[in-house]
């Protein structure tokens, strides 16, 4: 593992970032506004490494995390740039996000070329969840559990989770992720769930069986990847946030961006989401999918997020930060 101190330049381990900003306190934002980061990046580009020690108190890897990086090999674990991940947020004071720990995608070739049987595949994702969790107990409040289990018409999509273990591999994850670090918040995570239809209401009615059935989860995760035109408004997010608390249940927004050239289209969407998980008591946060335009894994030309590609703040940063703002 790297050093934790950040040191001058001519201290500083290969590969870690420099803190040459001063990170914001978390305690400025009525909940944790968070960024899906790549550190090699924030390496790189100087605008992107400013605003994201200045914005955002919560980071989640973008691809850290995920099972093709961290276990290429059946039990050999490659824990290098998460490591890097969460040692960065430690040094500027902000939370980690896990994610994901069970997604159909991603995945190394050893994982998804073999024909597993049901035991087999249940100790794999054991093991998987086991070693990935124990190492950062303590350090990462709040976990993407599963992710994206659910197809376009809002049945368990085919995946090898599925075709192996039934629709019984979501419960099972919850468990293992449970018993490894009690302490975690977990999450349900899913896509394109946000409006009204098939995959937002089998994802709500999934989250209550789960519930029901005594499995420990704690929350939904929306991801709103959107364009200024088909996001859900202001009241649908508001709906959301009423059917996970009538379960018991958290929800955040886990995966924001907005794909629209029109600043106060987009500057909107932003706005609804933020203001909607700052005045709702079961929302425990809003990341956004990336830091500045450059970057966004939509490409540039997109233009999805609130800081453009010179890192300069376009409407959507306003829209986003002022409702997450103390007194605001």
């Amino acid at each position: 593992m790297l050093a934790a101190g950040c040191g001058g330049d001519e201290e500083r381990p290969s590969g870690q970032i420099p803190v040459d900003s001063d990170p914001i306190a978390p305690s400025a934002y009525v909940k944790p506004l968070g960024a899906a980061v790549e550190l090699d990046h924030a390496l790189e580009d100087d605008a992107y490494r400013k605003r994201l020690i200045t914005t955002f108190t919560s980071i989640t890897p973008e691809n850290a995390m995920k099972w093709e990086i961290v276990e290429p090999e059946r039990g050999e674990y490659d824990f290098e740039e998460a490591d890097r991940l969460v040692q960065f947020a430690e040094r500027t004071n902000k939370r980690v996000r896990g994610h994901p720990l069970v997604w159909d995608y991603q995945l190394p070739d050893w994982l998804e070329d073999k024909d597993w049987s049901a035991p087999e595949l249940r100790e794999v994702m054991r093991e998987h969840i086991t070693a990935l969790m124990r190492r950062y107990r303590g350090r990462i409040d709040e976990w993407d559990v599963v992710n994206e289990p659910l197809g376009m018409h809002g049945g368990l999509k085919p995946s090898v989770w599925s075709r192996t273990l039934g629709p019984g591999y979501m419960a099972y994850a919850f468990q293992v992720a449970h018993q490894t670090d009690p302490q975690a918040k977990l999450f349900l995570n899913e896509l394109n769930a946000e409006r009204p239809g098939p995959r937002a209401r089998t994802l709500l009615a999934v989250a209550r069986r789960l519930k029901e059935s005594g499995v420990p989860i704690d929350g939904v995760g929306f991801e709103f990847h959107r364009t200024g035109t088909d996001a859900p408004s202001r009241r649908r997010i508001e709906e959301l946030g009423r059917a996970t608390a009538r379960m018991g249940l958290s929800f955040a927004i886990t995966e924001l961006d907005v794909r629209d050239t029109a600043e106060r289209r987009q500057a909107q969407v932003y706005g609804d989401a933020a203001t909607v998980c700052a005045d709702s008591p079961n929302c425990t946060g809003v990341t956004v999918w990336g830091v500045t335009d450059r970057w966004s894994w939509l490409g540039a030309d997109a233009a999805p997020l609130p800081f453009d590609e010179d890192g300069n703040p376009k409407p959507a940063f306003n829209a986003l930060v002022d409702p997450f703002l103390k007194g605001v």
